[in-house]
């Protein structure tokens, strides 16, 4: 009895050999056709998958977990997500999805969140920023790298605390939903001046204007009574690094806005009391006072 012979046409013998040579010597092959009619590759792309009328390109699929697990993602790694149901990117920093809609309708983040209102101390500084729509959670790093950025959670502020006093500062906040991670929204913002003094005798001023609290517009009242508001001259930040802040009355003593033009009684720190007997602190920081009128 004979053995059976499969029998192959020459045109896919073709195809294969050709195929085969291209994968194995790149030196006899500079790109390469996978073709049922066995047509050549356009000279512009290495691989040209071309003549198909009933089949597509399956790319691997990943579950984010897995996707997590590759070791050093190459820029323009190319995958489907299983988890998010979106084709996602290495863009070199993080990974980006491809379409305006994933697979169970879940849409992809591109902007990042927008700047709030920051405040700082001499030594820390409290980065607030916009809710994203559909976002669930936050992270944050002090260098634009996502992949060693710290999750803090689905909160709009972060405070990032031992710095030095009048030095500014970078944030880099990137908001995540279920299906992508949005570009990095960049912050900076200045720690508030340092607290130089001068000996006056027996007393000691401080050396520089303060400069604490948050920057509100010169159209504004500094009537929130519950944070320390302030102006820069022009609405300029970089006038307040430079002379310090400026406020009104009743924001310096820390009195309720009203006292502005509503009379607080008499009391010792109001009168021309010997130095030093009886100073209100005030928005000063812990051993100052706001001078009285002798003073």
């Amino acid at each position: 009895m004979k053995p059976k012979i499969q029998k192959i046409n020459i045109q896919t013998a073709a195809f294969l050999m050709a195929a085969l040579l291209g994968l194995m010597s790149p030196a006899l092959a500079q790109n390469v056709s996978i073709s049922p009619t066995g047509n050549l590759p356009d000279n512009s792309a290495a691989l040209d998958i071309r003549d198909f009328t009933n089949k597509g390109v399956l790319i691997p699929r990943l579950t984010t977990a897995q996707r997590n697990a590759i070791p050093s993602p190459a820029t323009s790694l190319f995958i489907y997500n299983t988890t998010t149901g979106c084709f996602e990117f290495w863009d070199g920093s993080a990974w980006r999805v491809l379409s305006a809609q994933c697979a169970g309708g879940c849409i992809p983040l591109s902007v990042g969140p927008a700047a709030g209102s920051h405040s700082s101390t001499q030594t820390s500084i409290t980065w607030n920023w916009n809710a994203v729509s559909t976002a669930t959670a936050y992270y944050v790093n002090t260098v634009n790298n996502f992949a060693t950025a710290t999750n803090i959670g689905n909160t709009t502020s972060y405070t990032q605390s031992g710095l030095s006093c009048g030095q500014n500062y970078t944030l880099y906040v990137w908001a995540q939903n279920g299906c992508s991670t949005s570009n990095a929204s960049v912050f900076t913002f200045s720690t508030s001046s340092c607290v130089p003094s001068a000996n006056c005798g027996s007393q000691v001023f401080m050396a520089v204007n303060m400069d604490v609290g948050t920057r509100i517009n010169g159209s504004n009242e500094q009537n929130n009574n519950s944070v320390v508001e302030k102006y820069c001259y022009n609405d300029l930040p970089a006038n307040c690094t430079t002379y310090g802040g400026l406020y009104q009355w009743a924001e310096a003593v820390q009195l309720p806005y009203a006292n502005n033009s509503t009379a607080v009684g008499t009391q010792l720190w109001m009168t021309c009391d010997p130095c030093g007997s009886g100073g209100r602190q005030g928005i000063c920081p812990s051993g100052y006072h706001i001078p009285t009128d002798l003073e």
